[in-house]
């Protein structure tokens, strides 16, 4: 019995060979009710890692969307995989700046002892976006990034 696609996806959700998920496309995706708010994050992330090549059409557009914390969390990301892979940051990356700290996913606890070794274990970026995630979140399986050893990624 063939597959029926009940509901498309939207047009900006369109897998392609040629088109990846771009930090533009994110607020649209990353929606406030969403039971997995930190896919699409994770989804630059992995698509950032697979297709170096698409890297400056993956940033080159500002995202714009009604959640400031989403803009914050989506520019500390890029930054901080700009950083990592001694990428230029985009200008507007840089106007993205959280005035209370937040965490990259809506979903984790801001206090405690994960939350601490989060802040602890962060990539320089987040400390200037005020949005908090430990170097696992921006490692791949190409890449095992920890405190220890981001300096030779970022030499």
């Amino acid at each position: 019995m063939p597959i029926r696609i009940v509901k498309p996806s939207p047009s900006y959700a369109k897998p392609s060979a040629y088109r990846r998920v771009r930090a533009s496309d994110l607020p649209a995706i990353m929606t406030p009710g969403s039971p997995r708010p930190h896919v699409p994050l994770t989804l630059l992330v992995k698509e950032w890692d697979y297709f170096p090549e698409d890297r400056t059409a993956m940033i080159e557009e500002e995202p714009e969307g009604p959640d400031p914390d989403d803009l914050c969390r989506i520019a500390a990301v890029v930054h901080a995989l700009c950083s990592r892979d001694r990428i230029p940051i985009p200008d507007w990356v840089r106007r993205h700046r959280s005035a209370i700290p937040i965490a990259w996913d809506r979903s984790c606890v801001m206090h405690g002892f994960i939350w601490d070794r989060t802040v602890e274990n962060a990539p320089p970026a987040c400390e200037y976006h005020n949005v908090w995630f430990d170097y696992q979140f921006i490692s791949s399986e190409r890449r095992r990034i920890t405190k220890d050893n981001y300096m030779e990624f970022t030499r």
